[in-house]
């Protein structure tokens, strides 16, 4: 229980620093239709790298909303090409759709196209004047 704890914990925090800046900038949310087939998290190609193993998934799912912020229903399909495929769907949405969750692997987290990510306020990249400044030691 710890464990999924520290997960959901580390992976606010990496949601929360990916897209904190000092004005927020209001949430921008996909209308778009859920599409499968090469897009990000819909096909094997470009999965959802949450790493952190099944907590990590654990984690991503619970965070994960519909476009109006509606609650994911999600199951397990199991391990294909070394990802693993869930079956999601939301209130709202004419079909289920197929996500592929890499466990091994952590990366950016943003949410697949026709979703929206808990907590995530902005998915544009920081203006160049509010990018932390990097110090060489």
């Amino acid at each position: 229980m710890f464990a999924l704890r520290f997960a959901c914990a580390g992976l606010l925090f990496l949601t929360a620093c990916a897209s904190s800046n000092k004005s927020v900038a209001p949430v921008r949310e996909s209308r778009a239709p859920v599409r499968e087939g090469g897009a990000y998290g819909f096909g094997p190609e470009d999965p959802v790298r949450v790493g952190w193993g099944n907590e990590g998934m654990m984690a991503f799912l619970e965070l994960l909303r519909g476009p109006e912020g509606q609650r994911v229903a999600w199951r397990r399909l199991g391990p294909s090409q070394g990802l693993e495929v869930f079956e999601v769907t939301y209130e709202g949405l004419a079909a289920p759709v197929q996500l592929y969750l890499d466990p091994l692997n952590s990366g950016a987290i943003r949410a697949p196209s026709g979703f929206s990510i808990e907590g995530l306020t902005s998915r544009e990249p920081l203006p160049p004047e509010e990018r932390p400044q990097v110090i060489e030691l």
